[in-house]
């Protein structure tokens, strides 16, 4: 009497566990780098639509909103210098704090605001900097702007 076994022997069961824990685990690996690069990504954007309401306010009510970087430990906050030093990590307008910790500030230039003449600024740029890369949002003098990313050359791309 002849039996036929059916099924996988265990060298074959741990060769296939062994390929889904490595494809898993790139997985993971790829899933954590596109989380930095969308923090990253949604910061800078934050930070332009901050400069886009101190435009506005600033062309709007002919007043001046220069730009300040305050820390606080390990957090930062950018806001106008119109806001109060006291108010900068509370709920408002003209401010933002740090809402991802792995997202820093590692450049800002000096004097760097809008002025309520004719839609001016003072030209400069905020760097932003995570482990998924640089990035930086560029202040011309006419008021315009842009975000670009920062390529290894520290140049924009």
């Amino acid at each position: 009497m002849k039996t036929k076994q059916r099924g996988f022997s265990l060298i074959e069961m741990m060769v296939v566990m062994v390929i889904v824990a490595m494809l898993s685990a790139g997985g993971l690996f790829g899933w954590q780098q596109w989380q930095q690069q969308q923090r990253l990504r949604i910061t800078t954007q934050q930070i332009r639509n901050l400069f886009e309401q101190l435009r506005s306010d600033a062309n709007w009510h002919n007043r001046d909103h220069l730009i300040s970087v305050k820390y606080t430990g390990k957090t930062w906050c950018l806001s106008s210098k119109l806001v109060e030093e006291n108010q900068c990590h509370s709920d408002g307008r003209w401010r933002l704090s740090q809402y991802f910790s792995d997202v820093d500030i590692t450049g800002i230039t000096a004097g760097l605001g809008f002025y309520g003449l004719k839609n001016t600024a003072w030209p400069g740029h905020i760097t932003l900097q995570s482990p998924a890369g640089k990035w930086r949002v560029v202040l011309s003098a006419q008021g315009r702007i842009r975000v670009c990313e920062m390529s290894g050359s520290d140049k924009c791309s």
